[in-house]
C-alpha cells in the first residue's frame, strides 16, 4: 500500500448485491440504482459503470451527477431528482435528451412549465416522473396538485409522462406507516389515469426487502447495492435473504510506528488514556481530517461523555490465511493519525505489528468496526460516515470479476422461493 490508507471496493461483492436485490423482484419490476453523492463516496463513475449492464435505470440527485455517471454509463437511462428548471443547448444534458438518457421529475407546476419551455427550445420531449408526496414531506406535490400535474404533462407535446413516484418516511421501522402511504399512491394512480409506458415506483431498499407489493414497476435500491442493508428492518419485517448481502467495501492502513510506554504515560491531547502498565502503542496515519469520526464531546469537560468504544482490526498472516485481532483506539483522534492498544496482540504480530495491515473499518458484517456500528457510535447513518470520508483517501477497486456461480444459485434458489411462496 502506497498511501497511508485507501478504501477498497470489492465489485465482485457489488455483482452480488445486485443479483441478490434482483432475485427478489416482484415480476416484471425493474431496478433502479441509487448513486448520488458520487455514490455514496465509493465513486460514482466507476460504481455506475460497473452497474450498467445489471440495472435498467441510474438514479442521482442534480443534473451535473447526471453528466458526470452518464460519461461512464452512457447505455443506461438516469434519472435525477432535484428540481430542474432548464436545460442549456449543447450540453451533455442536452446530448442525454437527445439519446433518451435523461430523466427529470416533476415536483410543482412552476417548475413544470419552466422545463417544459426549455425542452421546446430545444426540440426535443423530455421524459418526466412525478414526485407525489404521500406522507414524507420533502419533495414533489401533493396528490390533489399532483392530478393537474399529470394532465398538464399529458397535454404537452415536449413533456412524456414517463414515470410517477413517491418516498416513503419509515420504510426501515414502520410496516404500517409504509403501506398507509402505499395505498395513498395507490389511489393517486387510479385517479390519474396514467399513460402505458409510465412506470409507477416507491420503494426504496428497506420497502423492496420488506414484501412485493411494495415493488410496483420498479424498486429504487441505494441501501442494498452498498451492501449495508445486510441486518433488514428495524422491526424484522423483511425478506430473509437479505442477509446473504456483502458490504461492498472496507478502509485499510498500516500501522507506521510501534512504541513501549512505560506504566503511567498517557497518549493524546487531553492525556484521556493513561497506561496502567507497561503498554505497546501503535501509531496509525489516519485521523479526523480523513473522515476518521470523533466521539460526541461533553462541553463541561471537553471529554467524550463515553469510554472510547471504537477498535481497529490487525492482520496476522498473509493474505491468504490472514487471521484478524481487534485492537482499541485509545486517546484523542489527531488531525492525521489515531494510537491503538497493541500490548495483548505486538507478541503475535510481525515486527511487534511495525507496518502491519490495519482495517480501518472492515467489511466483516460480525466485526466491532464494520462501518454500521462505527457510525452509530457517534449517533450518524452508515450513509453520514461514507460520505464524509474525503477525496484525500484514495479509492481502490479490487476483484473486478463476474458474480461467483454460488451466488447467481443462491440468487436463483431465493428467487424460486420467493415464487412459490
Amino acid at each position: 500500500m502506497q498511501n497511508r490508507s485507501e478504501i477498497q471496493i470489492d465489485l465482485s461483492a457489488l455483482d452480488h448485491n445486485l443479483a441478490v436485490m434482483r432475485s427478489m423482484l416482484a415480476p416484471g419490476a425493474k431496478l433502479a440504482t441509487v448513486v448520488k453523492a458520487d455514490a455514496y463516496g465509493l465513486g460514482a463513475a466507476r460504481i455506475a459503470r460497473r452497474m450498467a449492464c445489471a440495472v435498467d435505470m441510474l438514479m442521482v440527485f442534480a443534473l451535473d451527477e447526471a453528466e458526470a455517471v452518464h460519461a461512464a454509463a452512457p447505455t443506461t437511462p438516469i434519472l435525477v431528482m432535484m428540481p430542474t428548471y432548464e436545460i442549456e443547448l449543447g450540453s451533455p444534458a442536452h446530448g442525454m435528451l437527445l439519446r433518451g438518457m435523461l430523466h427529470c421529475v416533476a415536483h410543482d407546476a412552476g417548475q413544470v412549465r419552466s422545463i417544459e419551455r426549455s425542452a421546446e427550445a430545444l426540440g426535443v420531449r423530455l421524459p418526466l416522473h412525478i414526485e407525489v408526496d404521500t406522507g414524507l414531506g420533502r419533495g414533489g406535490s401533493l396528490p390533489e396538485e399532483a392530478l393537474k400535474l399529470a394532465a398538464s404533462i399529458q397535454k404537452s407535446a415536449a413533456l412524456s409522462l414517463s414515470g410517477a413516484f413517491t418516498h416513503y418516511a419509515n420504510a426501515g421501522g414502520s410496516e404500517s406507516a409504509t403501506d398507509m402511504q402505499r395505498e395513498r399512491l395507490n389511489r393517486w394512480v387510479t385517479a390519474a389515469h396514467l399513460p402505458e409506458q409510465c412506470v409507477v415506483h416507491s420503494a426504496s431498499t428497506f420497502a423492496a426487502i420488506r414484501d412485493g407489493r411494495f415493488h410496483h414497476q420498479m424498486v429504487r435500491v441505494g441501501l442494498g447495492w452498498t451492501g449495508l442493508a445486510f441486518e433488514g428492518t428495524r422491526d424484522g419485517k423483511h425478506w430473509q435473504g437479505v442477509h446473504a448481502l456483502r458490504p461492498v467495501f472496507n478502509w485499510q492502513s498500516r500501522v507506521m510506528q510501534v512504541r513501549r510506554l512505560p506504566q503511567g504515560a498517557t497518549v493524546g491531547y487531553g492525556s484521556r488514556w493513561v497506561a496502567r502498565a507497561p503498554s505497546v502503542v501503535g501509531f496509525i496515519p489516519v485521523g479526523y481530517a480523513d473522515g476518521y469520526p470523533l466521539l460526541p464531546m461533553d462541553p463541561r469537560t471537553m471529554r467524550p461523555p463515553q469510554a472510547e468504544q471504537r477498535s481497529v482490526r490487525v492482520r496476522v498472516g498473509d493474505a491468504l490465511n490472514a487471521q484478524w485481532l481487534t485492537v482499541p483506539v485509545i486517546g484523542a483522534v489527531s488531525m492525521d493519525q489515531i494510537a491503538v492498544d497493541l500490548t495483548t496482540a505486538a507478541a503475535q504480530l510481525p515486527d511487534g505489528g511495525l507496518h502491519g495491515l490495519v482495517e480501518m473499518i472492515s467489511a466483516d458484517q460480525t466485526a466491532a468496526n464494520h462501518v454500521v456500528r462505527v457510525a452509530a457510535m457517534t449517533g450518524q447513518h452508515a450513509y453520514e460516515f461514507m460520505c464524509g470520508i474525503p477525496a484525500r483517501v484514495p479509492r481502490v477497486y479490487v476483484a473486478a470479476q463476474q458474480v461467483a456461480p454460488h451466488a447467481q444459485a443462491q440468487s436463483q434458489e431465493a428467487a424460486s422461493a420467493r415464487q412459490a411462496s
